[in-house]
């Protein structure tokens, strides 16, 4: 035999061995009605001939062939209950183990098995003898097969079968009738080892536990009947929120130095209902019995073999909030959600600030959602009695997805002393947040509720709604004996098997400072804030508040809008600046980039109304349950040139279709020469694009200019600025133009060049549609892989063909290209001059 160390057993050693604790199963008494009758407990290890025998209760253990199943289960003689003796039984029992043939699952729920030991022994005298351990250390320590003398004598069995399969064991008179006062297991085991005499581990299980232990007789404390440290069960939760996963979360809930007298415990997906309609409804404590079991309960980590382990999954959530349409009535807010697994999702709005549900004011909103994807929860701003939540009250709100929920409704246990969810698997071993809703069950002194002996004291000890969770080990509530909350009632906990969250806790904002910045070089002056989206760059507007401090920001985006939410109630000023500060930081004022100013703002969009100075400050307005819009800004480039300028135009030409730039300066002092600079689409990628030579020195007025004729066909803002370059080569930037080019329209049919091929003084240019050219200046130009013109203009057709052939004189034979540019439109004409 292998050496093996100690605790190698399945069964109540899991729970505990003091020997002042009481962890005991309980088989139900022959009765439908009696408390501790199957009725209400159930048939956990019941003889399959019992009445309305019910095969789902059955205690299991999975086997592999070849594997030995070890045994041994030791009950009690009596048991003192509320003071009198409820049970005495000193027979013999008979313990059988069957299988089912026709079915290779989890849970085969053939009524009558196939038999594989059968054994009619003494399990209530004192000492051990085979198939009784003589104490709870023996038990734990497990079968003497495998431990050695610290052991007990166990009987076994071998799965013979060839198959992987489930046993369960039925416990009954020598006759096989169901014992009738019912029977309290104490010690017990049952072992799983291979060929190897190797123990495996997390193969018991039922969906359907009966434990039996003392009342508590002093409110909130344990007394020395109460449940062991350890006690509790493991459950594999399948990964599709629907029993039909193959994968699956593990979840350890535990209960300990709790006390109940005849408990039952299970778990599943919904709480002790499932036939409301409404998961809110289902997973409700309830008054009476409930046997919603599903899932089965292990003593220990289910064997990863037979039930392995899932993927995380992954959740986001994210709240937003906003102003109700129109204006003035209130707002509105929802929880956006994105899920990779079937999960609930609990939004708790509390509008009192107090972090839990208070009924009457809080709404609670839950949604259940069947399958991945993503989601909305909604909120229409309104309390639990339909009026309408103001603009700065307290609020938080807490957004919670759960991730394959799993429930432990408990029938009928008196006292808890806290409750545990602890996950086990995936991820790392941590406890989980819990939830409770006793919003149905009768609480201390009222109609329906059972008091205590010390009608004093407490019984219901926690809230009775908490779906914003708290840490296990909570969920408590007191007795002192067959009295108190729990009397008789299904109290459920759930948590989540996976978990994700996003609280908001502060005042309910939703009111938004919204508008757009533009390039408006007429500023006030029209009566209007209004052009097209700035070009400056770097922009942000800040919301300040009487004490000059920032209370909101948000940067102004490529299109020129900005928009800030959650801008509490308040008046304000809006500051455009391009620094910003955190929020609570003191206002930097109005800074602009270089080479732009103020020409004004304007709340609103009516001429002539809500005007302001070109200051960079707008206000102050007023947010009192109401957003502000069109809250809008104006700029323009300035004048910097560090020489003294006199003026500086740039202007667009329609129809030479180029930029003239013109300048002039009053004094010049060792002036080399002027940098024609470009960009386009944005004042901050500049080009050179050409030069001028300067005056040098002068104290008086000078005049410059300069064409620019190669503009980009696709027109848009084009923005100049002079570079001015000393003899040394130190150099200034003067200021910036910006010019609007509209786009050149590509034609292909409006010309044609004839005859083609050509001699040079033969080509003419005839237009082929007469509405597509109404008079004013054509630029002409030509160009081969060597050669290209400058560009030349004709104000008539008469000129046309004539400036043509000056054009082609100076090209060789070969193929040309000629540009023909009118108006906003250009055509390109292949001719080949021979």
């Amino acid at each position: 035999m292998q050496a093996h160390q100690a605790s190698f057993a399945e069964g109540s050693g899991d729970w505990g061995t003091a020997s002042n604790r009481e962890s005991w199963l309980w088989i139900p008494a022959n009765s439908s009605t009696n408390n501790g009758g199957y009725g209400s407990r159930g048939y956990m290890m019941m003889p399959s001939k019992t009445n309305n025998y019910n095969a789902a209760h059955r205690m299991y253990v999975y086997v592999k062939p070849g594997e030995t199943v070890y045994w041994g289960f030791r009950n009690e003689e009596e048991f003192d209950f509320l003071g009198w003796q409820y049970y005495d039984y000193n027979a013999n029992i008979r313990v059988r183990w069957f299988y089912d043939d026709t079915d290779t699952g989890f849970f085969p729920d053939k009524r009558y098995g196939v038999p594989v030991d059968n054994h009619y022994y003494d399990a209530h005298s004192n000492g051990g003898i085979q198939g009784r351990p003589a104490n709870a250390q023996a038990a734990a320590n497990g079968p003497s097969q495998l431990v050695g003398p610290t052991g007990y004598n166990a009987y076994s069995f071998t799965n013979t079968t060839g198959e992987a399969r489930a046993f369960w064991v039925e416990i009954s008179r020598n006759n096989g009738d169901p014992i009738r006062d019912g029977l309290p297991i104490s010690f017990w085991d049952v072992t799983v080892a291979n060929e190897e005499d190797e123990v495996q581990p997390g193969r018991l299980y039922s969906k359907y536990w009966s434990i039996l232990n003392g009342l508590p007789r002093d409110a909130g404390v344990a007394n020395n009947r109460a449940f062991h440290n350890d006690f509790g069960f493991y459950v594999p939760v399948d990964d599709t929120f629907g029993g039909t996963g193959d994968t699956y979360f593990v979840k350890h809930a535990q209960f300990p130095n709790s006390n109940g007298g005849f408990v039952n415990f299970f778990a599943n997906q919904d709480g002790p209902r499932n036939n409301t309609g409404s998961h809110v409804d289902n997973r409700k404590s309830i008054e009476g019995v409930s046997s919603n079991y599903q899932y089965p309960l292990f003593l220990n980590d289910p064997d990863l073999e037979f039930w392995p382990t899932t993927e995380e999954p992954s959740a986001s959530l994210n709240i937003t909030y906003e102003e109700r349409v129109p204006s003035g009535n209130g707002g509105h807010a929802w929880v956006d959600i994105d899920i990779s697994l079937p999960g609930i999702v609990d939004v708790l709005i509390d509008l009192n600030g107090n972090g839990t549900y208070d009924g009457g004011t809080d709404l609670i909103i839950s949604e259940k959602y069947d399958a991945s994807g993503e989601y909305t929860i909604y909120w229409d701003g309104k309390d639990a009695n339909g009026n309408v939540v103001t603009s700065g009250s307290p609020i938080g709100v807490f957004a919670a997805v759960i991730f394959s929920p799993v429930h432990f409704p408990v029938y009928d246990m008196e006292q808890s002393m806290g409750i545990t969810i602890t996950n086990v698997r995936p991820g790392d071993p941590e406890d989980n947040t819990i939830y409770w809703d006793d919003s149905l069950i009768p609480r201390d002194g009222e109609s329906g509720f059972v008091e205590l002996d010390d009608d004093w004291k407490t019984s219901a000890v926690s809230l009775p709604v908490n779906v914003t969770g708290e840490a296990g080990d909570s969920h408590i509530w007191h007795a002192d004996g067959n009295n108190g909350f729990s009397e008789r009632n299904t109290i459920n906990t759930w948590a989540a098997s996976y978990y994700a969250e996003v609280n908001e806790d502060d005042e309910y904002r939703y009111l938004t400072f919204k508008g757009n910045v533009y390039d408006d070089d007429d500023g006030v002056e029209d009566g209007l804030i209004f052009g097209e989206a700035t070009a400056a760059e770097g922009l942000h507007v800040l919301i300040v508040d009487e004490h000059n401090e920032v209370v909101a920001t948000a940067a102004v985006l490529p299109n020129g809008a900005y928009e800030i939410d959650r801008v509490p109630d308040g008046t304000y000023t809006a500051v455009l600046s391009s620094i910003t500060v955190a929020v609570g930081e003191q206002s930097p004022g109005p800074v602009l980039p270089e080479d732009w100013e103020n020409t004004g703002a304007q709340w609103g969009t009516v001429q002539d109304q809500h005007l302001y100075e070109p200051s960079g400050i707008l206000g102050e307005l007023t947010l009192n349950n109401t957003s502000v819009r069109e809250a809008n800004f104006g700029l323009r480039v300035m004048a910097t040139l560090p020489v003294v300028w006199q003026d500086f135009d740039a202007a667009f030409q329609t129809e030479q279709r180029n930029t003239k730039l013109e300048w002039s300066v009053s004094k010049e002092w060792e002036n080399s020469h002027y940098e024609i600079e470009r960009s386009v689409g944005g004042a901050s990628d500049f080009k050179k694009i050409g030069e001028v030579k300067a005056v040098g020195w002068t104290d008086e007025l000078t005049q410059y200019q300069f064409t620019d004729n190669v503009l980009p066909a696709t027109g848009g803002k084009l923005y100049y600025r002079i570079k001015q370059v000393n003899l040394d080569n130190s150099f200034s930037y003067g200021s910036l133009r910006q010019v609007a080019v509209p786009k050149i329209t590509l034609t292909t049919d409006s010309w044609k060049a004839y005859p083609n091929p050509s001699a040079h003084h033969e080509l003419k240019l005839e237009l082929l549609d007469g509405s597509s050219y109404q008079g004013g200046l054509i630029n002409l130009r030509v160009m081969n892989a060597l050669n290209k013109s400058a560009s030349s203009s004709v104000e008539t057709l008469d000129d046309l063909n004539l400036h043509v052939s000056k054009l082609l004189q100076a090209f060789g034979n070969g193929l040309v290209i000629m540009e023909v540019k009118w108006e906003n439109k250009v055509q390109y004409l292949k001719v080949l001059l021979e």
